[in-house]
């Protein structure tokens, strides 16, 4: 990516950056997308199963019946009644009405047609005003990120979000104390969509009402565990890195609750640090270690969420570690913004016309000593 370095260092330029070198989708790509995205809306994985054993022309009848009854039973109860009699108008004959000596058709197929419509323009009003609110909340939820990457003494630092939908669920924060103390934050919620950009909401809000100078990484664990177990949401739970970082030397404290171990690397050799405790919710009382990595003068410590790695390509395979690590390996006489943004550029020529399945987070930290 080109453009003034100050520019590449916002996330927001960054989301926008990375978007802009994707490559505009023609209409047989934009349809052959969309009609994929029907069948994961509508199909259940029974189905999906039992379409794969078929003969392509069952295929066919079957996928068509089964997205329309779909369809129809997505429907609000007077939408689907409301369909049921233009469907017959539709079918039936004009009717000749005579009223005296006055005699006219009453076109059964134009009425059936323009109940259709209406039937249309209210599901499009539906799917405007919720495109309206998820805008207006992802406005909200991008100005809850730091605006640009934290600048800390010593270091070099590089933090980037993009979402797969209209909102996020993975959390990305940095609480500075002064020039020489910095918190880094990387988080993933359970889900994806609206009720994972509520819990990461309240995964912000909980860290920074706690977090404070004199508290410990382990405490301030315990506590956020507590209450989101507390408060615990069936099904849902939040994996979180808090890195502790001081611009007088090249330690950094590392909090891990149940996410993808960071990465640190050295000559070249990148390695996976220790697995961390339980995500957060799941168990009450959990106890959370912090551990220490001492980082020297060149080397890179990296956070990222599981939509880096398990990004898939159309062929259904996945980046994975392997290949995360196979390029960072050459990356680390970077600096951390060259680093992230190709890993990303990576990421995304991987995944080629396939849609993103999960938010892509990156960490990255450079110590300069």
């Amino acid at each position: 990516m080109t453009g003034d370095p100050q520019k590449r260092r916002s996330l927001g330029g960054s989301v926008r950056d990375a978007l802009s070198q994707m490559p505009p989708p023609g209409i047989k790509r934009t349809l052959f997308r969309d009609f994929a995205d029907i069948k994961e809306f509508y199909l259940d994985e029974e189905q999906k199963n039992r379409l794969e054993k078929m003969r392509p022309v069952s295929r066919g009848f079957y996928l068509c019946g089964w997205l329309l009854k779909s369809l129809f039973f997505k429907l609000a109860p007077l939408r689907r009644l409301l369909l049921i009699i233009a469907a017959f108008m539709l079918i039936t004959e004009n009717k000749e009405i005579n009223v005296g000596t006055f005699n006219f058709t009453f076109n059964m197929g134009n009425l059936g047609a323009l109940i259709l419509i209406f039937i249309l323009m209210l599901e499009l009003k539906d799917k405007l005003l919720a495109r309206n609110e998820l805008a207006e909340g992802r406005a909200i939820q991008m100005r809850l990120l730091p605006k640009t990457s934290p600048k800390i003494a010593n270091w070099d630092a590089w933090l980037h979000s993009e979402p797969a939908n209209d909102v996020g669920g993975d959390l990305i924060d940095c609480i500075r104390f002064n020039d020489n103390h910095h918190v880094l934050v990387l988080g993933d919620v359970s889900g994806k969509g609206l009720p994972a950009a509520l819990l990461m909401v309240k995964l912000q809000a909980t860290i920074r009402a706690l977090y404070t100078e004199s508290i410990d990484l382990s405490a301030l664990g315990a506590q956020i565990n507590g209450i989101f177990h507390r408060d615990g949401i069936t099904r849902s739970f939040a994996t979180l890195v808090v890195l502790d970082v001081r611009g007088e030397s090249g330690r950094i404290q590392v909090l891990n609750a149940g996410h993808t171990p960071p990465v640190l690397i050295q000559d070249r050799r990148p390695r996976a640090t220790q697995k961390g405790n339980p995500a957060l919710g799941l168990l009450p009382d959990t106890g959370y270690r912090v551990t220490e990595e001492c980082l020297r003068k060149g080397d890179v410590f990296l956070v990222y969420s599981d939509g880096i790695n398990e990004s898939r390509n159309p062929q259904g395979d996945c980046f994975g570690n392997d290949r995360l690590f196979s390029l960072i390996a050459t990356l680390s006489e970077s600096s951390a913004a060259n680093i992230g943004e190709k890993i990303l550029k990576a990421v995304h020529e991987f995944s080629g016309e396939a849609r993103p399945d999960d938010d892509q987070t990156l960490l990255v930290i450079k110590y300069l000593g």
